[in-house]
């Protein structure tokens, strides 16, 4: 009985279709049939893309490349507005924190360990106490990598800060370089580099 509806349903629609514009009658395809289908029923086949990693294909996740940035921009808004626990929650567990000292050696630490969420949870209260209003200008994207759960990236960024509430001053451009994992359908940081053009003005405690 459902199969007749079926059949009755298709036959209304495809009639609708070839009364509203020209229809080959004779030339019907499978995928105008598939297609046709889908849409009635809102079940239009998702098409997985495979992404060559050359700039300017276009054959990738849009949906993907929307949520990564977005979590960047979240990136920078939490951290700007001292929101410690919206911060930490864009990164994985095991997330790795990459930088340089003045010396230019690297410095390698976990993200959510308890001594860097101590030092940025002072970091943000010294910008309060000293009246210093951080704004993180995130700018030009350029995806090395992207599947299905795992993406490479390199931003930039530019650094502000207005203080005292009387002047903004660039401090330093950034150059991140960040990894991502899809962890349960959400995009986190799993890992975050930033190399710095200037020296900032208040150093970060490691």
């Amino acid at each position: 009985m459902n199969q007749i509806k079926l059949l009755f349903l298709f036959a209304f629609i495809l009639i609708t279709t070839v009364n509203g514009q020209q229809f080959d009658l004779n030339n019907i395809k499978i995928d105008d049939v598939k297609n046709i289908l889908g849409n009635v029923f809102g079940k239009d086949e998702k098409k997985k893309t495979n992404w060559s990693g050359i700039v300017g294909d276009p054959n990738f996740n849009i949906a993907d490349r929307i949520a990564i940035n977005e979590v960047i921009d979240a990136y920078g808004i939490y951290w700007d507005t001292n929101n410690l626990d919206g911060y930490l929650s864009l990164f994985t567990d095991d997330a790795i924190g990459v930088s340089y000292n003045s010396n230019g050696e690297k410095l390698t630490y976990p993200i959510k360990d308890e001594i860097q969420t101590v030092n940025n949870n002072e970091r943000m209260d010294y910008f309060l106490e000293n009246k210093m209003q951080r704004r993180h200008m995130m700018s030009n994207t350029l995806f090395i990598e992207l599947t299905e759960n795992y993406a490479h990236l390199k931003k930039y960024m530019t650094l502000l800060t207005t203080n005292d509430n009387l002047r903004t001053e660039i401090v330093s451009p950034v150059f991140y370089d960040y990894k991502f994992k899809k962890i349960e359908g959400i995009w986190k940081i799993n890992y975050r580099e930033f190399n710095l053009d200037s020296p900032l003005d208040f150093s970060i405690k490691l």
